[in-house]
C-alpha cells in the first residue's frame, strides 16, 4: 500500500512539471523598437527576427540576429535590461543576415536583421501572449499547483473508495 502511494505521488508530482506554461518575453520587441527609437506598428510581428517560429520558446531563437545577439552576451530571455545592454554593445557595422544593410539601420526601418522582411505576424505576441504585463491577483496560484491538488484529490478518493 505504501509503495502505491508512493508511486502516485511521484507520477503526481512529475504531471505537475510539465503543466507549467512557456513563458513568452513580450517586452522584447518593444525594447527593439525603444532602442532604435522606432515604432513599428505591431511589436508581435518581430518575434521572427530571433525566433525560428511565431511562437517562439526554448531553442528557437536560432535566427542570425538572435545568433549575434547571443555571442554578444544575451544567453536567456525574460531580462530586457540585459537586451538593452548587449543590443548597446551591437557594432554599427553588424550584418546578422549579410545582406549588405547593418543590422541597426533594418531594426530603425522596421526590417529584419535575420533575413526576409516581417509580415504583419500575430495580433497578440508571440503564440497569444499578450505584450503587457500579466496583471496578478492577490493568492493567484499557477495551473500547476492547481492540477496537483486535483491528482492528489483523485487519489484519496481512489484510495478510500479501495477500503
Amino acid at each position: 500500500m505504501l509503495r502505491q502511494i508512493s508511486l502516485s505521488a511521484l507520477l503526481c508530482l512529475a504531471s505537475a512539471s510539465w503543466l507549467a506554461p512557456a513563458h513568452a518575453t513580450p517586452e522584447y520587441p518593444l525594447v527593439l523598437d525603444s532602442v532604435e527609437m522606432t515604432d513599428c506598428g505591431e511589436p508581435a510581428a518581430r518575434c521572427l527576427i530571433c525566433h525560428t517560429t511565431a511562437r517562439g520558446g526554448q531553442g528557437t531563437a536560432a535566427q542570425p540576429f538572435a545568433l549575434e545577439l547571443r555571442r554578444l552576451g544575451l544567453n536567456h530571455g525574460h531580462d530586457p535590461n540585459l537586451l538593452r545592454s548587449v543590443l548597446a554593445r551591437l557594432a554599427d557595422s553588424t550584418d546578422s543576415d549579410k545582406d549588405g544593410l547593418p543590422d541597426k539601420q533594418e531594426l530603425s526601418e522596421c526590417g529584419n536583421p535575420s533575413g526576409e522582411d516581417l509580415a504583419g505576424g500575430p495580433v497578440y505576441g508571440c503564440d497569444g501572449a499578450q505584450l503587457a504585463p500579466q496583471a496578478t491577483s492577490r493568492g493567484a496560484h499557477s495551473p500547476a499547483l492547481g492540477a496537483l491538488a486535483l491528482t492528489l484529490a483523485a487519489l484519496l478518493v481512489h484510495f478510500s473508495r479501495r477500503r
